[in-house]
């Protein structure tokens, strides 16, 4: 074979190569996970009532634990919380020198969805809808209850059905990991404990961390031994 037949059959080759690996950088993102999966978060947020005294009804916090089922564009999903915030009752007007202050809690379970849009980029616009069960508590508030023997304190938790919703960002920060930014709002209806409906403001960070597509089935999963 002449010197110029096997450049020609270097550069054959050559081009073959640089176009398979092309063809495989295109379709392969090892960023990518695959759908359905499964997810986990974990939310932290402010909570800012709307139509209260601010002197009294201080600034809050929540936290939940969320869990989805991520179809690419839609993510049902439910989660388990706690919501609480202070009360400074000793500047209600009229309260008796000494008033303590009180704080204010609940526990919430709640359903819903999540809607994404998922782009090229490592960020994805969400939009979240929640119906929430919620059980709330003063914490000095006891109940007693009291037989011919003895009398029995416990917690006083009431029930008032709400919503809450959210808008933000996720950002990937690594193949499985995602960071959110957001801005939401609640609303609970008076139910056992309010005296008139209520809603607040929720400014929230969390983090959200994917599991790849099969997992529940990891005996799918090539290499699962």
């Amino acid at each position: 074979m002449s010197i110029r037949n096997a450049t020609l059959a270097l550069i054959v080759l050559v081009g073959a190569s640089a176009s398979a690996s092309s063809v495989e950088a295109q379709y392969y993102d090892r960023w990518e996970i695959g759908y359905p999966h499964i997810e986990v978060g974990f939310d932290v947020g402010v909570m800012i009532w709307n139509g209260v005294d601010r002197d009294i009804v201080r600034p809050g916090g929540t936290v939940d634990v969320r869990f989805g089922w991520d179809y690419e564009w839609w993510v049902p999903m439910f989660a388990l919380g706690f919501r609480g915030n202070g009360l400074s009752l000793n500047n209600v007007p009229g309260a008796p020198p000494g008033t303590r202050n009180e704080t204010l809690t609940s526990i919430f379970f709640s359903l819903g969805v999540r809607f994404k849009s998922p782009n090229r980029s490592r960020v994805t616009p969400f939009l979240d809808g929640l119906f929430d069960m919620n059980w709330w508590h003063l914490l000095n508030e006891m109940q007693v209850v009291c037989s011919y023997y003895y009398c029995v304190g416990s917690n006083r938790y009431r029930f008032t059905p709400g919503f809450h919703g959210r808008v933000g960002i996720q950002i990937r920060v690594a193949p499985q990991v995602e960071i959110e930014v957001g801005f939401g709002a609640g609303y609970s209806f008076k139910g056992q404990f309010f005296l008139r409906n209520r809603s607040w403001l929720e400014p929230a960070i969390a983090f959200t961390y994917s599991f790849p597509a099969g997992y529940e089935n990891r005996t799918s999963m090539p290499g699962y031994e």
